[in-house]
């Protein structure tokens, strides 16, 4: 008498779940995963050939989408530690933490944490990645005489943003606050700090600046 295969024999075990149908089964739900890009990120191909054409040991800035569609106010400043084949790893530069922490008795600044942080190619919520300019081509391309006009055609007390590069800290500053001073000639003059880079201070703080020597980028009247 012939044995009745059942659903746990091998024969029948083979069929439904062999080699190659466990091979489908797998591939099926492998093929089926795809990166979800956030509206306005940047495709994982694009990142990997912004990063590998940068390189190691390189500063950036890289804005980041949110699970909100909101794009980062400040870029954060990343030096770039290794690239990989999937990725890159970086150590964050937190350059208004430092300012800030600088200038406070008891504030504690941690927009952007600290230490490294891990990137995959295929994160899909990297919405720019753009290499930091460095202190000397800022020195090449600024312009001190445009500079001096915008503060010559400033009142005090007016509300301002300066965005300048700081040489100690390796990245750019924006900072937000009422005019104070400034010489006859228009190229030193003196703010009253209130935010920087968007993140408010604890107290204020007078920073004064000499266009002669500082690398001031941009000044916008508020």
């Amino acid at each position: 008498m012939r044995k009745k295969k059942t659903l746990l024999g091998r024969q029948q075990g083979d069929l439904v779940f062999g080699p190659r149908r466990r091979q489908y089964f797998f591939n099926l739900f492998k093929g089926s995963s795809s990166v979800k890009l956030r509206p306005g990120a940047l495709p994982p191909e694009k990142v990997k050939e912004i990063i590998n054409g940068i390189g190691a040991n390189k500063l950036v800035e890289i804005s980041r989408i949110g699970y909100d569609g909101q794009v980062d106010e400040v870029p954060m400043t990343v030096e770039i530690i290794s690239v990989y084949s999937d990725g890159f790893s970086g150590r964050i530069v937190n350059v208004e933490r430092d300012i800030i922490e600088a200038s406070s008795d008891t504030l504690v600044y941690a927009k952007h944490g600290g230490g490294t942080i891990d990137f995959n190619y295929d994160d899909g919520d990297l919405k720019d990645i753009v290499e930091s300019r460095d202190a000397e081509e800022l020195t090449e391309a600024r312009d001190i005489e445009g500079m001096s006009e915008i503060v010559s055609a400033l009142d005090v007390d007016d509300h301002i943003i300066i965005s300048y590069y700081d040489r100690k800290y390796r990245g750019t500053v924006n900072l937000e606050g009422n005019l104070a001073e400034k010489s006859d000639d228009s190229k030193v003059f003196t703010v009253v700090a209130e935010k920087i880079n968007n993140v408010e201070l604890e107290k204020k703080n007078e920073k004064t600046f000499d266009l002669d020597k500082e690398l001031v980028i941009d000044i916008s009247l508020m």
